[in-house]
Order: structure tokens, then C-alpha cells, then sequence
């Protein structure tokens, strides 16, 4: 980072420093009762004090800390504006602020890799201890997924839900074990379109959210620090464009990476954008918030599995494969067991059962037959 740049962030950090070190630990020891909202003021203050005096010093792992600041501050602002406890012009200012600081942390040069690194790895750990939380309570203990979601939903949905994060939880536990940077770069952006688009949804539906939870904290926090991060990741490593010595992919798989991302991101758009009409033909009772939510892995899984037709290698590749593989028959068995909630004298169910068990299929055929996945091997 450049000298002018250095000190147009320690500028920005010193002025965030005046809302995150003072204003809000005040605000929480003399107009709140909570103790742990007291509790997480002081850390964080603590917390951005350490970050601010790192970059005075210039760390090379500071820009990670200086985004978790940010994203803490982000959430804070969220909170007072959500409460009407401030929507004020310090507010927009906290706002420009915190984006001046993102703008200077994309714009850093950083070191870039071709092998996955420490503090990566650290974060899909970060990342995978949420997913595999809440779809290992969403799948067996779907009665108490309150205790883990900021919202409740019926048993389907919550084992549904819990079928995606558990398929996120795969994703990443296979980031961590990956070596070269070409293994998880298509997973990366995924991080940063499921779980920003959860952030940005929520953003219009801030009144079915309750700030004394821990849960609704948890959820926001997440959902703008992971998106954040993983967009800083992807950016800081665009130069690494290079693919690993390997078999190319068979046209069989590219085509069927290109159709199921086709059909799946026009399906996550139609939720998104049209969540009235999507509650009439799903396949089971659902509501319009339900289905802008659902919307955000379904463009993930989309929009990934069309980067990923752009591969060369199964190295590339593999991790989408068997990830999706784990969603497709999460589902499935989930909805098996409710298979009573499903109104079989319609279409949609059928479409729903019938996809998910080809997908099941053809991923599972494409993890187990090199023949099948690579050209050289279908042309032997």
C-alpha cells in the first residue's frame, strides 16, 4: 500500500474508531441492560484498537482484521437503524465511511498465491463451523432450529435448509483440505454470492427480525463479513487464471454443468424477483420471504456450476461436484421422509423428486467414472 493510501485508511479507521471505541460502548452501558451487548462492545473495541495500531504499523495480515472491523461496524449501524435509535447524517457518514475503508482494502496489492494459504483456510473454518451448525440442527433437530436461525420455519424447511448448509458445510471442509488455489477458486465467488445475497435479502425484511436474539446478531454479522471477504479473496487472486497439468473435462460434464447452472440460476432469478407468483407452484407450502431466501444458494449453485463448465480439469472442479452431490441427496432424503406434505395430483412435485434425483445421478456418476469426466479417458 502506498504511503497516500496508508494514510487515508488510518484516517477512516481513527474516524470509525470514534463510533466503534466510544458511541456504542456507551450506548450499551448506559441505555441497555444486556450484559452480553455490553460484553460485545468491549471486545469489539478492543478489537478495532488492535486493528487500528496494526495498520499504523503496517501488518501484512491487517487488511483481514481491517474488514472484520468493518463488518462488525456495518452491523452496528444496521442495528441503530433498524431500532430508529439513529438515521441521522452520522449514519450515511459511518456508512461512507466503512465503504472508503472496503474501497481501500480491494484496492491494497496483497501477495497472491497459487496454493491455498493459512488465513484462507482459517476462514473457510470460520465459514464451514456456521454451515455445519446449522444443517446439522436443521437436518436432525428441526423442531429447535430456532436456537439456530434467527427465524422459525416448519420441519421441511428447516431439514431443506439444513440440506443447503450442509452442502456449504462440504464445500468448505474440502476448501481446507485443498492445496492449489485452481481447487477452490470457483467456490470462492460461490461464498460471496450465497451469503451476500442472504445479507442483501434480509435487508428487506429487517422488521421479521428481533435484535435481542444473539441469532439475529450471529446472522447479520456473517452474512456481511463472509460475502466481504470471499470478494476480497476472489480479487486479491484473479491473476491466478492458471489451471493445473490434468486430463480436460469431457464435453458430457461441460454440458451438464452448463444446464443445470442454466436451469438453477433461472430458477434462484424467479425467487428472487418473483416470490408471490413461486409460492402458488412450490412444491410445498412456503412464504415469499422463504422463497427470496431460498434464492440466494440456488443462484450460488447456478452461477457456480457455469464458472465451473469453464474449467479444464477434474482438480477444478471436483469440489463443486461433490458438494452439489451432497445437497441433491440431503434433499432427497429430507423430502422422503415429509413426502405427505406434497401434493403429488400436481406437476411441481413431480419436477422436484424427478430433478433432484437425476442430479443425484448424473453428479454421482460424474465423482465415481473417470470415463465419464474426462476426454481423454471417453476416448480410450
Amino acid at each position: 500500500m502506498n504511503s497516500y493510501l496508508h494514510k487515508v485508511l488510518l484516517f477512516l479507521l481513527t474516524a470509525q474508531f470514534v463510533g466503534v471505541g466510544f458511541a456504542f460502548p456507551y450506548y450499551t452501558w448506559f441505555q441497555q441492560n444486556s450484559i452480553e451487548l455490553r460484553i460485545f462492545a468491549a471486545i469489539l473495541a478492543a478489537f478495532a484498537l488492535f486493528t487500528l495500531v496494526s495498520v499504523g504499523f503496517r501488518k501484512s495480515w491487517v487488511m483481514w482484521a481491517v474488514l472484520v472491523v468493518v463488518s462488525f461496524k456495518l452491523t452496528i449501524d444496521l442495528y441503530a437503524w433498524s431500532l430508529n435509535l439513529d438515521r441521522s447524517c452520522l449514519l450515511w457518514g459511518s456508512t461512507a465511511i466503512n465503504l472508503g475503508i472496503i474501497g481501500i482494502a480491494f484496492q491494497s496489492p496483497a501477495p497472491t498465491l497459487s496454493t491455498v494459504t493459512l488465513s484462507q483456510k482459517i476462514y473457510y473454518g470460520f465459514v464451514l463451523g456456521l454451515a455445519l451448525l446449522i444443517g446439522l440442527w436443521g437436518m436432525f433437530f428441526p423442531a429447535q432450529v430456532l436456537q439456530v436461525l434467527p427465524f422459525m420455519v416448519p420441519p421441511l424447511h428447516a431439514r431443506f435448509l439444513g440440506a443447503m448448509y450442509l452442502s456449504g458445510a462440504t464445500f468448505m471442509g474440502l476448501n481446507i483440505g485443498a492445496t492449489h488455489w485452481a481447487e477452490v477458486r470457483v467456490v470462492t465467488p460461490m461464498i460471496s454470492i450465497w451469503t451476500g445475497m442472504l445479507g442483501i435479502i434480509s435487508l428487506f425484511h429487517l422488521s421479521n427480525f428481533d435484535w435481542a436474539r444473539i441469532q439475529v446478531w450471529i446472522w447479520f454479522i456473517a452474512y456481511i463479513a463472509y460475502p466481504l471477504i470471499a470478494a476480497w479473496i476472489a480479487w486479491q487472486q484473479r491473476s491466478q487464471s492458471g489451471h493445473p497439468p490434468g486430463l480436460p473435462l469431457s464435453s458430457v460434464l461441460r454440458t451438464y454443468l452448463l444446464l443445470q447452472g442454466g436451469l438453477v440460476t433461472g430458477l434462484a432469478l424467479i425467487l428472487l424477483v418473483a416470490p408471490q407468483g413461486m409460492v402458488t407452484v412450490w412444491p410445498w407450502k412456503i412464504t415469499p420471504l422463504l422463497a427470496q431466501i431460498y434464492s440466494a444458494p440456488f443462484l450460488s449453485y447456478g452461477l457456480g456450476s457455469l464458472y465451473t463448465s469453464t474449467q479444464r480439469t477434474w482438480l477444478e472442479v471436483r469440489i463443486v461436484i461433490y458438494a452439489t452431490l451432497v445437497f441433491t441427496l440431503s434433499v432427497l432424503l429430507a423430502s422422503l421422509y415429509h413426502a405427505q406434505l406434497f401434493n403429488f395430483a400436481n406437476p411441481s412435485p413431480w419436477f422436484w423428486f424427478g430433478g433432484f434425483i437425476l442430479s443425484s445421478l448424473a453428479l454421482g456418476l460424474f465423482g465415481m467414472l473417470p470415463t465419464l469426466r474426462t476426454q481423454a479417458h471417453r476416448s480410450q
